[in-house]
């Protein structure tokens, strides 16, 4: 592949002069001799009249202490580098071979490098960089040598698709050269901490938080500071450099998921174009959810209860992403709460007994929180009931709040409903007695949402009962046949948000 089609990252960590001469600057220490280096440093020490020879050395038993003696590299000793994987989530492999978190491989020139969707690792390199690979990457290794007298590596990869981050640890004895290659351009990279990111066999972006890049393309080059990013097509001159965006704003986002789809929905930032997206599970297990590019600043994962990590970057038009985001939640959105027919909110009682009646077959189970605030704070009691066990009394009459929950198979509880209220020791006069039928479900904190409600009475081939509004409240002016019927709660809105809150079973009498 010709140059000029290639983005070359090298990372320079020591002086130009030693970045562009490819050799390594010893400081000659007193009692050292010519010999005496080549047998530590050497390859072999038939390389030493070589040496002698670059350095202009008339005698080889009489250097001078604290100068400098330049030692090319290929002259050295060396060995293949390994690298060790300290975080993989996922699958990746090497060269076909299944990679394993805390296994040390060495990289040999030829192999290639792999992950799969939804999958990502970490490789630390033998000298101490490391070097963060995205999910659906794909490089070959055309050189990785580690030189044992200073510690410092020479690695060259070849990026086909797929993202990298690179902190490059600096070497105060010689430079570590890290070469990416992409399809793009050519970049010479000053500093321990950037990203490249190829979407496409076209185009690259650099983006540098750390350090100076020199970006050169099919004609003239581009220098790149830290916060700053280039973005290099094929045959073309280098993107002018362009400020990285800020990292979003994530604040909106609930430390508690109760809805699934989980709703995340950040702010948008003016002027981009688009958002990377990565979700990770972080418990139990760790596992990489979806990686994706996001046209809006929102997100509706389907998700099962845990804990979770969300990083997004801004995109511009151009490309370039900007820094990371990253928030921390917990989804508790499973078992749903039960829909409510009655006590119905508001609902005025005669005396103190509480008649629950919620969807939900024979056995299950739920819990009822009551309360004299209407925040719930603090709780005055607290039932565990099951169907159709589901009458109660109060201890006191005057106002009321609860709210429901229903409980998993260890009888721990998912999300609550909303917040009911009522009022007890009314007396027949003042007590509410509604007609028909009403049944309620949670709302869910989304713009324009539409709420869904279909009954099919079960065991009777007869037409099923659908119920749409606005709010999770249905109101019909008749009550249904006695009977059992299987109830399904949707929710939708017109910018694609779409779930099934419970499928589930209502027992009318």
């Amino acid at each position: 592949m010709h140059a000029k089609r290639l983005i070359l990252l090298t990372f320079c960590l020591a002086s130009a002069s030693h970045a562009d001469n490819g050799d390594w600057q010893y400081t000659i220490q007193p009692g050292d001799t010519l010999w005496s280096i080549a047998r530590t440093h050497l390859s072999t020490l038939a390389h030493a009249p070589a040496l002698q020879k670059l350095n202009a050395i008339r005698n080889p038993y009489a250097l001078k202490p604290h100068s400098t003696l330049r030692i090319p590299l290929q002259l050295m000793r060396q060995h293949s580098a390994s690298a060790t994987v300290t975080d993989l989530v996922g699958e990746a492999t090497l060269d076909g071979q299944t990679l394993e978190a805390g296994q040390s491989y060495p990289l040999a020139v030829g192999k290639i490098i792999r992950t799969g969707p939804n999958s990502a690792l970490k490789l630390l390199m033998e000298e101490g960089s490391l070097v963060s690979i995205g999910p659906n990457a794909r490089f070959a290794i055309k050189e990785a040598t580690f030189f044992p007298s200073t510690g410092a590596s020479n690695t060259w990869l070849n990026i086909e698709s797929g993202s990298i981050d690179n902190s490059v640890v600096k070497n105060p004895l010689m430079q570590n050269r890290h070469t990416i290659q992409t399809p793009s351009a050519i970049t010479a990279v000053r500093g321990t901490g950037f990203r490249v990111n190829v979407a496409d066999a076209d185009s690259s972006a650099t983006e540098v938080v750390e350090g100076q890049v020199e970006v050169s393309g099919h004609s003239g080059s581009q220098a790149v500071a830290a916060g700053f990013g280039s973005v290099t097509r094929r045959g073309e001159a280098p993107g002018g450099s362009i400020m990285l965006p800020a990292a979003p704003d994530l604040s909106p986002l609930a430390a508690v998921q109760s809805f699934s789809p989980a709703i995340l929905q950040w702010t948008p930032a003016e002027g981009m174009a688009a958002y990377q997206a990565n979700l990770m599970r972080t418990q139990p297990g760790r596992r990489m959810m979806d990686d994706k590019l996001l046209k809006t600043a929102q997100w509706y994962p389907a998700l099962d209860n845990g804990h979770y990590q969300l990083t997004v970057r801004s995109q511009l038009p151009n490309g370039l992403q900007g820094y990371p985001a990253k928030h921390d939640f917990v989804v508790n959105a499973h078992p749903a709460p039960p829909l409510v027919l009655s006590p119905a909110d508001g609902r005025r009682l005669a005396g103190r007994e509480l008649a629950f009646r919620f969807s939900g077959d024979t056995g299950t189970r739920y819990r009822v929180q009551l309360s004299r605030q209407p925040d719930m704070q603090p709780i005055a009691a607290s039932w565990d009931i099951s169907q159709p066990d589901t009458t109660r009394q109060l201890a006191e009459g005057g106002q009321w709040y609860w709210q429901v929950a229903r409980l998993d198979k260890q009888g721990k509880p998912g999300p609550y409903s909303q917040t009911y209220s009522l009022q007890a020791d009314t007396g027949l006069w003042r007590a509410s007695y509604p007609r028909g039928m009403q049944i309620s479900g949670r709302p869910y904190p989304l713009s324009k949402a539409r709420y869904q409600l279909t009954l099919q009475l079960l065991g009777r081939d007869s037409q099923a009962f659908v119920y749409s509004n606005d709010q999770p409240v249905w109101q019909d002016s008749e009550r249904l046949y006695s009977g059992r019927y299987r109830v399904s709660y949707k929710v939708s809105t017109p910018d694609g948000y779409q779930a099934t809150e419970l499928e589930d079973i209502l027992l009318i009498d």
